[in-house]
């Protein structure tokens, strides 16, 4: 291999390196005691956590192309609560109130065939709200997505948008809408 070769790869390879944005501690905790994956997608990069009192999360990324913001909230299961693997279900419903100050929002369940393959999760659904709150404040909508695996966690993701383009441009990109799954 010539000099100038080995000289790209040397350079492409700090490039990727470069790039790369380590996750916060807590958050890396999170993830390792929910045996779960994470990568940030390109074009996002991290944003500070904004303290609310509507929804407690763990993590955000920003679009760098569009006002979207895309937050985390791992839960692990408490297995010493009644009927622990069923606790996403209400609680998808509850921080959508609280996201649009009392409006309901109707969860859809996600395929359990697609969420086991897409997520590597036993359960999900998905929910649409309009935001109202200081936890949504500079956001028109938010999609709330949440996957659980029984006995392990639950993970609450947390789209925040204007336009609808900005948030179907997410969820159809494999590197967005898959970015936080279970191993």
């Amino acid at each position: 291999m010539n000099s100038s070769l080995k000289s790209l790869l040397v350079l492409l390879t700090i490039g990727v390196f470069a790039n790369a944005q380590p996750l916060p501690k807590t958050f890396q905790q999170l993830l390792n005691q929910a045996n779960m994956q994470f990568t940030v997608p390109p074009d996002f990069i991290s944003t500070p956590i904004i303290q609310n009192g509507d929804v407690v999360y763990d993590f955000a990324i920003k679009s760098k192309t569009s006002s979207l913001e895309i937050r985390y909230r791992i839960w692990p299961v408490d297995k010493k609560q009644k009927n622990p693997n069923a606790l996403f279900e209400p609680m998808i419903v509850t921080m959508g109130l609280n996201i649009s100050n009392g409006k309901v929002m109707k969860p859809h369940p996600y395929p359990t065939e697609n969420v086991k393959k897409e997520f590597g999760a036993d359960a999900g659904s998905t929910g649409l709200i309009t935001t109202d709150s200081d936890f949504g404040k500079g956001y028109i909508q938010c999609m709330i997505s949440v996957i659980h695996k029984d006995d392990v966690a639950d993970a609450y993701v947390f789209y925040l948008y204007n336009t609808q383009d900005e948030v179907m441009g997410a969820i159809t990109t494999e590197k967005v809408y898959h970015a936080l799954k279970f191993k």
